[in-house]
This record gives structure tokens, sequence and C-alpha cells, in this order.
């Protein structure tokens, strides 16, 4: 009987030791395949980075000769029509012989065409100095209060000329510090008055807001225009783009206002945004870190990245 009891134990036994090999073997096999998988998967990421890299070096290839390529191109029409200017400039003021009315009304076609292509060319320079890179860019520590104020008194005979009201407001006595390009911040801020001047109507009011808002400046310019149409609104801060009322206001323009606004505020670490509504006026917002503070993305981010 005893010896029936130690066979039965020791079948026990080797179930139990078999039981846990097994177990082991098994799960070393998982681990293994596991291993291997993740192994695969690790290689197929690793490569699909080492693609997005080479892919994001050929962008950034390639948006840096598309700069380049306007910049040259940009110069290169300025030229003649500096002469061009000139020369109907010269007729123009009799330097060649006395002209007709007739004849000068014609020439003040031309100059105005030719003056309208130099805004054109300047905005294209300026959009390409905007948007590759930050050598351009001269980044000092200021205060947003002058830089604001100063803009705005810029456009004051503007306003009186067109009789709109165009005030300065802040509820902040001071504000923090800030580290900016002054000629760009000063560009992009003007560039929103000059919209909201020309397309606000004889006795609106343009309002210029600065205030504080938590870790940044938000600078607000609110107009009583003739707004944004709805399906406009994202499309706004895009390159060339107007939209359709804006375009049946002023027919010319080269749509590249916005669109360096916007860059100029990007590569400050801020942002920007819009409310409008077609017919009763638009707001534009934008933000600009306070000193310290790394709200947005900041030039070194940009430029590590």
């Amino acid at each position: 009987m005893n010896e029936i009891n130690i066979v039965i134990d020791d079948i026990r036994t080797l179930y139990i030791v078999g039981g846990i090999f097994g177990f082991f073997f098994l799960s070393t096999i998982i681990l293994l395949i596991r291993g291997h998988f993740i192994k695969k998967e690790n290689k197929s990421l690793i490569s699909d980075n080492v693609r997005l890299l080479e892919d994001n070096k050929t962008i950034k290839e390639v948006e840096t000769m598309k700069s380049e390529f306007i910049t040259t191109v940009a110069h290169q029409i300025r030229t003649p029509l500096t002469r061009i200017k000139w020369a109907i400039q010269t007729v123009m003021n009799g330097e060649t012989g006395k002209i007709t009315q007739e004849q000068k009304e014609v020439l003040e076609t031309g100059y105005n065409a030719n003056q309208s292509m130099v805004v054109i060319i300047n905005n294209l320079l300026e959009s390409a100095k905007t948007e590759a890179t930050y050598l351009g860019y001269n980044f000092q520590e200021t205060f947003l209060e002058q830089i604001v104020s100063k803009v705005v008194n810029d456009f004051m005979p503007v306003a009186n000329q067109k009789k709109i009201n165009l005030e300065f407001l802040t509820n902040q006595k001071t504000l923090p510090a800030v580290k900016i390009d002054t000629e760009k911040i000063s560009l992009a801020l003007g560039n929103l008055l000059d919209n909201a001047m020309f397309y606000t109507p004889e006795g609106g009011r343009v309002s210029v807001i600065l205030e504080n808002f938590g870790d940044c400046a938000k600078i607000s310019v609110k107009d009583t225009g003739i707004g944004v149409p709805k399906d406009s609104l994202d499309k706004l801060f895009t390159r060339f783009f107007r939209a359709k009322n804006a375009v049946s206001v002023k027919t010319e323009g080269s749509g590249l206002g916005l669109y360096i606004t916007k860059n100029i505020i990007m590569m400050h670490g801020g942002e920007i945004w819009v409310e409008s509504k077609e017919g009763e006026g638009t707001t534009f917002y934008f933000t600009i870190p306070f000193l310290g503070e790394s709200a947005g993305r900041t030039a070194q981010d940009f430029i590590e990245n």
C-alpha cells in the first residue's frame, strides 16, 4: 500500500514540476515572440522617424529655396519699377516739355499703377523675410504700451481725414516687459489698423485695446466696418486671400497683409485669431508672451526645431 502511495505522490510531483516547467517554457516562448514583434515594430518606428526627418529637411530646403527665389525676383522687378516711376514723374513735372491735362491724367494712371506694383513687391519681400527665418529679427526687451501708442498715433491723421473715432484703450498702468522686434510688431499692428481704417465707413469707430491675458499681453483691434463673411474666416490668414466683400470695396490688394501679420506673431511665440460678422464689424486679437514666459512658440523653440 505504501509503495502505491509513493508512486502516486511521484506522479503528482511530476505533474506539478511538468506544469511549472511548461508554464515557464510557454511564457518564454511568448516573451520571445512578443520581443520579436516589438523589435520589428521599433525598427519600423525608427524607419518612419528617419523618413519624417528626411521629409522635414526636404520641406525646409524647399521653403528656403522658395523664399530666396521670391526675394531675388522681387528685387529684380523693383529696380525697373523704380526707373519707370522716375520717368513718369519727370514727364509729369514738365521737365521734358509741356504736357496737356489729358496727358497728365493718363500719366497719373500709369504712375498709380506702378506704385501699386511697388507695394505688392514690398509685401512679397516682407512675406519672404517674416516666414523664412529668425535671422531678419532683432529681439529686444521693451514695453508694449509705448509701441502700441505710437502706431495708433501714426494713424490719427488718417482717422481724422475719414472722420473715424480712433482710440487706444488699456486697463493696465504697466504691463510686464516683452522681448520683441519692435519694427515687426509695429508692422503687424499697422497691417491690422490699416485694414480696420480702410474697411470702416466714415463716422465709424476703431478701438485698439491692450490688456493683461495671463502670461501674455493681448492686443485687440476692433472696428465697426464691413465685417468678414462666415465662409471666409478660416481662410483669412492664408497667402493672397481676400474676402469677396473686401474686393468689392477695394479691387486692388495683394492679400499678403494678414499672412505677414500672422507670421510675425507666430515668430514671437504668440497667437492670432479673428471674430467677425458681415456688416457688423471685425475684431482681430493677438497675444505676445511676457518676458520669461513661454506661451505659444518661442524663438528658441523655433530655432531648435
